[in-house]
């Protein structure tokens, strides 16, 4: 069994180390990342300021719109919220999940799960992980977990480094520069007072390529931030 363990921590690890987009890394773990060798709902979580829980991508043997649109509080009593609310990894299990987490419901009714892991990872990102079986009897499958917890902090670190890179990159010519015609789009939905999220969905675009697009706005309009912008107008 251990030997599987550390088997599947360096496969997982291997395919983190290359930084693949979110997305791809989700579908990676849905089929890798069970120590059971069955398909998982993969789910990746971002905990906003405001206290929210606001999914960033979902994969696996389910993928239901109210799934990805869904936002849970910190302050609720679920898996995901408990665990960002103790920086701990929280199990739940199928049979007992509205006696422990009283605040949880089942979004996705159309696949069947037994077990389900939330691993925080920092404070601002969470994962989360159903299985079909039930992986909490399982001898040793919280170390193998915690091992796991600790790759996804090295590659979220290796994401936001390549994320701050990219936006000095796209920063160090855009000044003075007249706004393309993304950029005038984007600076009409912003002076509305949209959301970066918002602007991602209306747009079509990922909110990543949002964020960093508004950075350049700020830098070509020389504003400090959305407040002045709006001021600007």
């Amino acid at each position: 069994m251990y030997e599987q363990y550390l088997s599947k921590i360096q496969s997982i690890a291997e395919f983190l180390a290359k930084s693949p987009h979110p997305d791809q890394a989700l579908d990676f773990l849905s089929v890798h990342i069970s120590p059971d060798q069955e398909l998982a709902i993969s789910y990746r979580g971002n905990v906003d300021p405001d206290g929210l829980i606001r999914c960033l991508n979902i994969q696996g043997f389910s993928k239901s719109e109210h799934m990805s649109q869904a936002t849970i509080k910190i302050a609720d009593r679920r898996p995901i919220s408990n665990s960002v609310r103790s920086q701990k990894i929280v199990w739940a299990r199928f049979e007992t999940v509205n006696q422990d987490f009283p605040d949880f419901f089942h979004l996705d009714s159309m696949s069947a799960w037994q077990s389900l892991i939330s691993i925080p990872v920092g404070l601002s990102r969470v994962y989360c992980f159903s299985f079909k079986t039930d992986l909490t009897t399982m001898a040793g499958v919280d170390s193998y977990f915690e091992a796991i917890r600790s790759l996804f902090t090295v590659y979220e670190s290796s994401l936001e480094l390549r994320t701050l890179s990219t936006s000095r990159e796209l920063l160090s010519g855009s000044e003075l520069q007249p706004l393309t015609q993304r950029q005038e789009k984007i600076l009409e939905l912003l002076r509305a007072g949209k959301t970066n999220k918002s602007i991602a969905n209306e747009i079509g675009y990922s909110e990543s390529l949002v964020r960093h697009e508004t950075m350049i706005i700020y830098k070509k309009l020389r504003v400090e931030g959305r407040h002045e912008l709006r001021e600007s107008v």
